[in-house]
Formats: C-alpha cells, structure tokens, sequence
C-alpha cells in the first residue's frame, strides 16, 4: 500500500492564490456548461466518455477497473477512462488540484473529509475539498436516488447547509489485529479492558514472544494514530458534552488540557513499551509482511494493510479487536476513517453518465464487490458482505466513530503543533519522555485557535 493512508495529512494546502485559481477557473468551467459533443445522452441513452481520478491503492484501483468494466458493458455507448497518481498527499493531490481547476474530469476522488465543517469558516481554515464544495465547484447530489442506499452517517458527513457533494465508498477501521494461534498457543483472549489488554502484553512478553508491532520509518508519527485515534475516542469522547467531540473542541465547550486526553496519552507511553525495537526507524511499508510471517502477535494497523496481510501469508488466521484504553469496556469502541469519496465536478462534461456511474457504484452487487476487494467497511445502510476484512473483524465491521466525529478541523493558523502536519509530534514526545502529558496538552492548547 502507498503512503496513502497518512491520514492525518489530508489535503489541507495553504489557502490562497492556487486555490483562488483553481476555483476561477473551475467555476468559468462550469458556466460554459456541458455541450461537448461526445457527451450526455441522445435519445435517452448515456453515450460519451466519463474520466474518473484516483490516487494508487492497488485492491482499489484493480476493483473499479473491473467496475469501469461492467458499465461499459451496461452502458456500451460511454468510455471510461481512470486515471490515478500516486501517494494521495504527493502526486495525487498536484492531479487533484489541476483538474479541479481545468475541469478536465467528471469524477474526482479525496481522502479528505468534508466534515467536520469549521464554524467560522475562511479560506484560512478550509480544506481544499470545503473550499472546493462550498464555492460551487462540486455538483450537489440531491434528489440522486443513490444517495438513499446510504447511511445517515455517511451522508452527514459530505453534507453542508442542506447540500450532499459526495458518496462516501466506506471507512477503514483502525485497531488490534492479532494472531490467532500465538493466542490459542498460551490460551489468550481478546481483552476488553486496558488492565487486561496490559496484562496480555506482559504475557506474551514472559512467553518470548513479540507482543505489538506498528512502524514509523519512513512515515512519521502520524503512524501514533493507531494509539492516540483510540485513545481519545475511549477516554475522551464518551465525555464529550455535545456528543461530538470535534465540534466541542471547535466551540471551546472542552479544551486540549482536558483529563482525559491527558490520561489518553499517559496510557499511550505505556502502551509503547510493548513495542517491537526501533520501532521509529521500522519502514511502515513492512509491517503487513513482518505481521503475516510471525514477528509479533499483534499488529496496531488499519483495515486497508489486511489484503497485504493475506497476500503475505494465506493460511494466517487473524482477528481484530479495538485497541483498549478505558477500563470501562463499554466505552472501548472500533475507530474508523471515511476514506475515497466521491466527487462529481459542476464542470463535468457527461453529467448523465457521471450520475448513472455513481448509481451504478452504489447498487447492491457491485458495492459489495467494492468492499469485498478493498476490505473497506461499508458506508451502506444494508448489504451482505463475504470479504477478507468482514471474516477477521466480525461483529465489529462496519461500527466505529469516525474521525468526523472525534478530531476538530486542524488549520494553517493555528500555532505550530496545531496544524495538521506537526501535531502527532507532541504525541511522539511524551511517549519518548522528551515532555509529560500534561506538557503536551498545555502546548496543544497554546497554539489553538477556536475556528
């Protein structure tokens, strides 16, 4: 898998005259309307070509190729060409960006989520998909029958002042995946509580065995979020006063010095101990591959490295378990990322074929085709699913709060450790003891700026 999954590094760039740009020209696109004469419909048939973008996530890119296919097959009349780029926060996002602004596609896909929305919003503080969605440059999906095959959830969170601007393909949940016979081995279960999830650690530890396993190298400690996602959704959001913790965050109702994300990251140092040696300078690249051929009963990863864990090794029985932070079970619960969303452009040029591609997405066999092949978990309110991914996480596949709910709008003016970029490094400090938790959260609370 390509870097992709930094999630934390969304598309936030700097607000200002590549964007003004990009916007200009995208919505000049769109008033020149869309009378391209190999597009549209004639005589009631979708006919013409229909170019969708996307960045290289290899079980992604094979499944849609496949999905191009079959509406080719549906529709013989239109052409689908995809054309991806690598490293969504490296090439995709420059391809990203240029096609908004040429109007060059129909259909464009983010990582980036639309929501959680800033309450104050500017070009300071927007993302570029908010900036891109509010300003005109995205189609509203209203009234599309498709959007109907969605969760509530899933809409919510590309919708703004009444206006849906995107389908979200699913989430990848992020957790515990461990090895099922190095636990039927020393007779271990799935703990549900952080004293026994520490008290497993010790375990395997007192066995010989390699108890976690995640990697920094090459990637950064944006990887810490496989322990500082959890911890906050287990400590921090059932807290929460507004039942949102972004938004209470956003509104100032809770603030970085709060208890609970200092305990959350206290636990996290703890819960380091127990990683695999040098685990700052281990390429993130490998850690399905050193999971699959047995280095640690335990791998801290998200959903979307499982297809590489099975390519690796086939025959591995593996199950998954949100990683605990709370010794209130009930408040331990499955973290997950809305990931690629759909986008279509007010500028498209086949706006019949791009709407009949999107309805086309979402029907019931080729969605579940979708998440079988990626191991995503779906964003779709019904569906029978047989995946890799839905055998290993069980019962909790498809059930997580999402990042929307959890994490407020980080924005290039807020002081240094509060923008997107920099902020896992305060998380990386206290768990190297370069600064206690309480350090952190005053700092984070510091450099914060209400949006």
């Amino acid at each position: 898998m390509l870097a992709k999954k930094l999630r934390h590094r969304t598309l936030r760039t700097a607000a200002g005259a590549t964007l003004a740009v990009g916007l200009a020209a995208a919505v000049a696109a769109c008033s020149s309307g869309s009378s391209s004469s190999a597009s549209g419909s004639s005589n009631g048939k979708i006919s013409g070509s229909l170019k969708i973008i996307t960045w290289v996530n290899p079980p992604a890119v094979n499944v849609l190729t496949q999905i191009d296919k079959e509406f080719e097959q549906k529709y013989p009349g239109v052409k689908v060409t995809l054309q991806t780029a690598a490293n969504v926060n490296g090439p995709y996002e420059t391809l990203l960006q240029q096609t908004v602004t040429s109007g060059s596609a129909d259909i464009v896909t983010s990582n980036s989520p639309f929501q959680p929305y800033p309450l104050n919003a500017s070009r300071s503080n927007e993302t570029p998909i908010q900036y891109w969605a509010s300003a005109g440059a995205f189609a509203p999906l209203n009234g599309q029958s498709f959007l109907n095959d969605y969760s509530s959830s899933a809409v919510a969170a590309e919708t703004y002042q009444g206006k849906t601007y995107g389908i979200v393909s699913g989430q990848y949940q992020e957790g515990v995946f461990y090895n099922k016979a190095i636990f039927e081995k020393y007779h271990l279960s799935p703990p549900t509580t952080y004293s026994q999830f520490l008290t497993l650690c010790k375990t395997l530890q007192s066995k010989g065995v390699q108890p976690l396993y995640t990697a920094l190298g090459n990637v950064g400690p944006v990887y810490l979020q496989f322990m500082y996602y959890p911890a906050m959704t287990d400590l921090w959001y059932p807290t929460a006063p507004g039942g949102n913790l972004s938004e209470d965050l956003m509104k100032g109702t809770v603030k970085w010095t709060d208890p609970a994300f200092i305990q959350g990251m206290t636990e996290e140092k703890t819960v380091a101990q127990y990683l695999e040696p040098n685990y700052t300078g281990v390429p993130w690249e490998s850690m399905p591959g050193n999971f699959a051929k047995g280095d640690a009963a335990m791998l801290l990863d998200g959903s979307w490295d499982l297809a590489s864990v099975q390519a690796a090794n086939p025959n591995l029985q593996v199950g998954y378990f949100p990683l605990p932070f709370s010794n209130n079970a009930a408040d331990n619960q499955s973290y997950g990322q809305n990931d690629l969303t759909f986008y279509e452009l007010n500028a498209s040029q086949n706006k019949p074929a791009a709407n009949a591609w999107l309805a086309f997405f979402s029907s019931p066999t080729i969605y579940a085709q979708y998440v079988n092949a990626t191991g995503i978990s779906p964003s779709e309110s019904s569906g029978t699913y047989s995946g890799y991914a839905s055998k290993v996480m069980g019962s909790y596949f498809g059930k997580a709060v999402t990042l929307n709910e959890l994490y407020p709008v980080l924005s290039p003016s807020d002081g240094y450790y509060d923008q997107t970029a920099n902020w896992p490094d305060l998380q990386l400090s206290v768990i190297q003891g370069k600064m206690s938790a309480q350090q952190a959260a005053e700092t984070y609370e510091k450099d914060w700026t209400t949006p």
